[in-house]
């Protein structure tokens, strides 16, 4: 997850920034992406990214390293493993089922993909991966409030040094509130749709989050996606 995957996201403005709004836009984006980055793997099964770790299949009459041919991503319902060598896939499918122990393999040639589905989360599961997808994007407000108090301390400085005069800081202030609006509703945006991937469903709460579920197909849609799409 970096700048290019999220550029439909993040905040552009047709005029440029000034030095203050412009570090703090930076400061902000950078807590952004790394929030949309937890929050995609929030759930995913990372132990099964390991799972392939000491396997080896034969190649050329030589015993190859597995993880050399493939790529491995998981997710809350799924494993999705990219191999580009018919050979490889074939032996990767039989390890996985006889090795691994699970019954049921799809293998997508023209995508070069093979799907282990996963079991269905618990209740209890689902309901804490919600509630820490919630507590994730308050963070990250809390965050981003602790940059606008720290950037707000400078211009203070600013002001009192000289190097930057009233009207100028002013200007600096709604630019900066402008930042932090976009990167809030953003990460609100992205909590809901993370809600709507664990539990099957969203129900609004507030007037707000009503307002922003129409908004989440983009959204969602980047987190569903495999690491390498």
């Amino acid at each position: 997850m970096d700048e290019k995957n999220l550029s439909d996201f993040l905040y552009t403005d047709t005029a440029e920034l000034r030095s203050y709004s412009d570090s703090f836009e930076s400061r902000a984006r950078d807590r952004f992406i790394t929030f949309v980055k937890e929050l995609k793997e929030l759930g995913s099964h990372d132990e099964y990214r390991t799972m392939l770790h000491a396997d080896r299949v034969m190649l050329e009459k030589k015993s190859r390293r597995l993880l050399d041919y493939i790529e491995v991503s998981a997710f809350m319902d799924r494993i999705e493993i990219i191999s580009l060598n018919q050979e490889v896939t074939q032996q990767l499918i039989e390890i996985i089922k006889n090795d691994k122990g699970f019954e049921t393999v799809h293998h997508d040639a023209a995508a070069s993909k093979v799907t282990v589905p996963l079991p269905p989360l618990s209740m209890n599961a689902m309901l804490e991966l919600k509630s820490t997808a919630i507590a994730k994007q308050q963070q990250f407000e809390k965050a981003l409030f602790g940059v606008k108090s720290q950037t707000g301390q400078q211009i203070r400085a600013g002001i009192e040094r000289e190097y930057i005069f009233q009207p100028d800081a002013a200007k600096v202030s709604r630019e900066i509130d402008q930042i932090i609006e976009h990167y809030l509703t953003y990460s609100k945006i992205f909590s809901i749709a993370k809600q709507e991937m664990v539990m099957g469903n969203f129900k609004a709460k507030t007037p707000e989050d009503e307002e922003l579920y129409p908004r989440i197909g983009p959204a969602k849609a980047l987190l569903e996606a495999t690491s390498e799409a």
